[in-house]
């Protein structure tokens, strides 16, 4: 495998490059001394965390009963084609990055550990947080404040909303993208039927004149994983989803729209995860880093243990260092550490209740990987069996201040 070209990232990712080189595939398991005993220790007090109520139901990542009665698949094949006019830069979850965007109104309680996490703990990041109205704003504000979030970090964003928008800002939160210094968003369509949850982008872009390219494929955004030096892997869903554009019609959209070199691989079976999101079992750690669930040999799970094997061996391979972490399938639930996120200087991790041997080992996973930044594990037992965790609610603003410094020129 040709050596990156790190010129083309801040030099600080360089410290992150502990392992380079290595081929090995590595297994860190319960070797490493526990730092804690049972559950993690929690960001917000547990009394008033217990409190924080949630507006509306959480809607799951798949279709409602209703939904799928009505829904009807857009077909983009003829859809216009207009791509950035020069040659775009898709920037990496582990690069720097101006904050997280979120909507509130389910799941928040959690959404409320995301956001004192990274507010406090990390130096500079921010949280964009979207409300359906001013009076969501102000609930939401003083249960921030109380559960401790530095609210000079926080900026609100009102999109009105009696219906149709859900948690799940991963899969139709902008995408952004570096236009040699300027920050642009690519927009895919929904593969959701709600409409509000669709139009984000619109809003985003307009609150923050930045300029916006539609690319003409139905997509969840999940299923989608990128490194700096221009490699993404998604997996076989995008070609389900969009039958009528060629597997190499999709890959140039995303060189076309996000200077991308996209590998489709195999997905998961819906029996197992009805996702079939890569973000489920992958999470990307460097340009030659990366963590990839592991499965135990258990009934139902030869394929989806096959599925990540395959694609940990290929990656080691290539010259990857890759790390292993818990995967298991129980109660029509598919739990993964690999749905975490790298935020700047802290790490937010998946945690179960009544998991502690596996949370540890997650923990010390990551802390191998992200050697020089802070480990910080978050309860997801209550969101876990919606099919998705943290890196499905959230969408990474990349800094765009920092584009000026770099070369990130792919033509």
């Amino acid at each position: 495998m040709t050596e990156p070209d790190h010129t083309q990232r801040p030099p600080s990712l360089a410290l992150l490059r502990i392992l380079a080189g290595t081929i090995t595939c590595m297994l860190v398991a319960l070797v490493f001394a526990p730092a804690y005993a049972g559950d993690p220790p929690a960001l917000i007090d547990p009394a008033f965390r217990a409190s924080i109520r949630d507006d509306y139901q959480t809607p799951p990542r798949g279709m409602t009963a209703e939904e799928k009665a009505t829904y009807v698949a857009p077909d983009l094949t003829g859809a216009l084609r207009a791509p950035p006019p020069v040659s775009p830069r898709a920037q990496s979850e582990y690069e720097p990055n101006d904050g997280l965007l979120i909507r509130w109104g389910s799941q928040n309680a959690l959404l409320a550990d995301l956001t004192v996490a990274a507010t406090t703990l990390d130096a500079t990041a921010r949280m964009f947080i979207v409300v359906r109205d001013e009076a969501q704003r102000v609930s939401a504000a003083s249960t921030l404040q109380t559960a401790g979030a530095n609210m000079e970090r926080v900026e609100f964003i009102i999109q009105p909303c009696s219906s149709g928008c859900s948690v799940w800002m991963r899969d139709y939160g902008p995408r952004f993208v570096d236009l040699r210094g300027m920050r642009a968003s690519i927009d895919h369509t929904y593969n959701r039927p709600r409409p509000v949850d669709n139009a984000f982008p619109d809003v985003w872009s307009a609150l923050k004149s930045e300029p916006q390219y539609d690319i003409p494929l139905l997509h969840g955004g999940g299923n989608f994983h990128l490194f700096s030096n221009r490699r993404a892997f998604m997996t076989a869903l995008i070609q389900t989803e969009n039958a009528g554009t060629s597997t190499q019609q999709i890959r140039d959209l995303y060189r076309d729209y996000q200077g991308l070199d996209v590998e489709i691989v195999p997905a998961f079976p819906t029996s197992f995860d009805s996702t079939q999101h890569i973000d489920m079992w992958v999470y990307p750690v460097d340009d030659d880093e990366i963590i990839v669930s592991e499965y135990p040999e258990e009934p139902g799970n030869s394929l989806p243990r096959q599925i990540a094997d395959n694609f940990a061996a290929a990656r080691a391979a290539e010259g990857y260092t890759v790390y292993r972490t818990p995967g298991w399938h129980s109660g029509n639930t598919h739990f993964t550490y690999a749905n975490s996120i790298a935020l700047n200087s802290i790490v937010l991790v998946c945690s179960f209740q009544g998991q502690g041997a596996k949370n540890e080992q997650a923990r010390a996973v990551y802390a191998t990987a992200f050697q020089d930044k802070r480990i910080v594990q978050v309860d997801c037992s209550n969101i876990i069996g919606l099919a998705g965790a943290i890196h499905c609610i959230v969408m990474h603003v990349p800094d765009g201040r920092i584009s000026l410094l770099f070369k990130h020129d792919f033509e």
